[in-house]
């Protein structure tokens, strides 16, 4: 094909191309050979200079070894064994030019080193003025110290003499409490030794009257001695009368006990059926405390004692103690009054099972028994509105008057044996002689709980109303002991335990404490003003 083209536009735009053309455009490809061949000239240039310059060069190698027209021979003229060529070039290029950066930094460093200096320069100085601040207010402190101390160094020798009086007012306030205190247990150790002794004669006069008895009444079966029978009845009449009426005279008036009673047991056989809240029914001997009986009624404590001792009746099917309270016609009298109890002389089972309760109350078959406390008279009302303002219905007296100890609290046995008081058992015999005829069982969840600290023995856990009868103290229950040496538990055992014994009283850490009966029956008899010398509340 072709192009037909007009020959001056042509040769126009051809003009027009190589004007618009560079230098380099033109003739950079001739440049740049120029370059290469002039490079390749000045290395040539220079390995033969340094080939014919090599001696010197290495004589004075470490001022040579960077300079630029050598650099790129280096290996060439001279390198280590072991090394190539090559290799040391190499490394003699990395070397050198490390060297020279290294310079080049520390010039351009210099400024911000200088800086640096200037700073650390700044804060030297201010540190140095701190520490002359911080001398400064040390020698006033130090003044201020040794001013107070000749301030309290002169009051300490106006207080010492003034000490000194208020411990010898102190020691005699101490000596006359002391004697007071002697006065009044030497008083109290007369009393009970004349009311032990007292006693003693109303049980001699018991035992006389009973001796007179026997023998008149031996008299009286033997027909050849009535004669001697009418003679001695005679005489036990005029002995009895007046020895009746002494012995009433010192039982009633006096108070003393002829030491030949036994406790009161007012409890049911152990397969006596109690209704629960829950509308089933659970034999007593498997209550536990917490259980809820009838009506919202709280198991507060579980009683269990020997049948030894005890008359028992059955009344509409209920086996029962015959001092139990029951009520009848609304009054409340003993088992064995009830006109539908019948005496049970067959039964002779061990032990006999009671209950504690919020109400006070036990329900059983429509009958309304009173728990082990009887509190079924006015005595409740009358701590409530007199004496213990604490109480505020039935349920609060076992929260504030609950006895009991933790179960870790350790018992010394006649045998030597240290027993927890939760693994006694009735029958145990206690290191003075006390038997056990009862153990207690107390729910301790809503009850209030105690350490005390009672002097040199060691702590002791346990309710609120914890009883002691032991002439080392001035107090007869732990309710009026002093609040520093007594601590609330936060942390409440859920269960507590206590005894029964026939001494009524039993030791814990070389401390006389009463017997369970006493954490109600005491605190009741302080205010019906039985127990003059009694400290409660």
């Amino acid at each position: 094909m072709y192009i037909y083209m007009d020959s001056d536009s042509g040769l126009q735009n051809i003009k027009k191309m190589y004007e618009k053309m560079t230098y380099f455009d033109q003739y950079g490809a001739s440049v740049l050979l120029f370059i290469i061949i002039t490079i390749i000239l000045l290395i040539l240039i220079s390995y033969c200079y340094v080939k014919i310059n090599a001696q010197p060069i290495i004589d004075d190698w470490p001022n040579q070894r960077c300079k630029l027209n050598i650099l790129p021979f280096a290996g060439f003229i001279t390198h280590p064994d072991g090394i190539s060529a090559i290799d040391y070039t190499s490394q003699n290029f990395t070397e050198c030019t490390q060297n020279i950066l290294s310079n080049m930094t520390g010039y351009m460093v210099e400024p911000l080193t200088y800086i640096i200096n200037m700073i650390n320069s700044v804060v030297n100085n201010i540190k140095n003025s701190l520490n002359s601040i911080r001398a400064m207010i040390d020698k006033v402190r130090t003044f201020f110290q040794t001013m107070a101390e000749e301030v309290m160094g002169r009051l300490m020798n106006m207080m010492i003499p003034l000490q000194q009086i208020i411990i010898t007012f102190k020691d005699v306030i101490g000596k006359v409490q002391g004697t007071m205190t002697a006065g009044l247990f030497t008083l109290l150790g007369t009393y009970y030794t004349l009311k032990s002794l007292l006693g003693a004669i109303a049980q001699f006069i018991i035992i006389i009257l009973i001796a007179l008895a026997i023998l008149v009444a031996v008299f009286w079966i033997l027909p050849f001695t009535w004669g001697f029978a009418i003679a001695n009845t005679v005489i036990f009449i005029a002995i009895a009368i007046p020895l009746a009426i002494i012995l009433a005279f010192m039982t009633d008036v006096l108070k003393v006990q002829t030491g030949m009673s036994i406790p009161s047991i007012k409890c049911f056989d152990e397969n006596t059926l109690i209704n629960m809240n829950d509308r089933t029914q659970k034999k007593i001997s498997e209550i536990i405390p917490g259980d809820i009986l009838y009506k919202n009624n709280e198991v507060t404590a579980i009683i269990k004692v020997e049948t030894k001792g005890s008359k028992i009746y059955n009344l509409d099917g209920i086996i029962v103690s015959d001092s139990h309270i029951v009520q009848y016609k609304e009054k409340w009298i003993s088992v064995s009054q009830h006109p539908d109890a019948i005496i049970d002389k067959s039964y002779n089972k061990p032990f006999l099972y009671c209950l504690n309760t919020s109400n006070k109350m036990i329900n059983i078959k429509n009958y309304n028994f009173t728990d082990w406390d009887e509190l079924y008279d006015n005595s409740l009302y009358e701590v409530k509105n007199n004496n213990f303002k604490k109480i505020r219905n039935k349920k609060e007296i076992h929260t504030y008057l609950e006895g009991g100890f933790d179960k870790n609290v350790e018992l010394k046995l006649l045998n030597g044996e240290i027993k927890k008081i939760c693994d006694i058992n009735i029958g145990d015999i206690l290191e003075n002689g006390e038997n056990i005829y009862g153990t207690v069982q107390i729910n301790g969840a809503n009850t209030e709980q105690y350490i005390y600290n009672l002097g040199k023995n060691s702590p002791i856990i346990g309710g609120p109303n914890l009883n002691v009868c032991d002439s080392k103290f001035d107090f007869t229950s732990t309710i009026s002991l002093d609040e520093n040496k007594k601590y609330k538990k936060n942390i409440l055992s859920d269960r507590l335990y206590h005894l029964l014994t026939d001494k009524k009283t039993f030791v814990v850490e070389n401390i006389n404490f009463y017997d369970y009966n006493a954490s109600i029956d005491l605190f009741l008899d302080k205010y019906r003003g039985k127990l003059l010398s009694m400290k409660y509340v």
